[in-house]
């Protein structure tokens, strides 16, 4: 016959999965559309020089969203580059932003970042963040991006090596998104979920 669990390890396990499913708020359940350059449900475009997909890049703890996730190819016969600095995002604001991306440190944001070259054939997955979004206080921290339901934002995309311009402009739109607002009550529940861990087994060792 197996023993009991402890009820102070039961206490922990239920607080833990209750934290759990609130941080959760169904990030997985959001969901975005692209507008432009083409319509796509699966956030996706390709053309005779690339093909790319998008993924919003989730917030701390997975609240909201600080930035854009994407993975793109090469598909013409020639190498292309991202051009760091002249990309930039549109935030649901309104306001525009030059960006951040992935291995880019936060105390060299607003200075040039050196051109990603993407050969013939190649791929590259990497995220951008709004620069201005970017702050310090006692650490570096990401503003979230203010993606609410229905609201519009942008990444003005620039390729060098593609046409003459090389500038994708990509549309986007928030159909549902749940993480966000939710997030007040998230850090609220999880506060509360650790401090009545911590009552709790102090009262158990008592």
């Amino acid at each position: 016959m197996s023993k009991p669990i402890p009820v102070r390890w039961m206490a922990v396990l239920g607080v833990t999965l209750l934290a759990a499913s609130i941080m959760s708020v169904s990030v997985s359940a959001d969901s975005f559309r692209l507008l432009q350059p083409a319509r796509s449900d699966l956030l996706s475009y390709s053309d005779a020089n690339i093909a790319i997909s998008f993924a919003m890049r989730p917030g701390y703890m997975g609240i909201g969203y600080e930035g854009i996730g994407f993975t793109i190819t090469n598909r013409s016969a020639q190498a292309i580059s991202v051009n760091w600095d002249r990309t930039s995002m549109t935030l649901p604001s309104g306001q525009t932003s030059n960006v951040m991306h992935e291995g880019t440190r936060f105390i060299s944001s607003g200075t040039s970042t050196p051109p990603t070259t993407i050969p013939p054939g190649g791929k590259l997955s990497d995220s951008v963040i709004p620069s201005r979004n970017v702050y310090y206080d006692d650490g570096w921290s990401v503003a979230s991006m203010g993606i609410t339901p229905g609201s519009r934002f942008g990444l003005y995309l620039v390729l060098d090596g593609v046409g003459t311009s090389g500038g994708y402009n990509f549309v986007f739109e928030a159909v549902e998104v749940k993480s966000e607002v939710a997030s007040a009550f998230t850090s609220i529940f999880i506060l509360l979920g650790l401090l009545a861990v911590l009552g709790l087994v102090a009262l158990l060792l008592d």
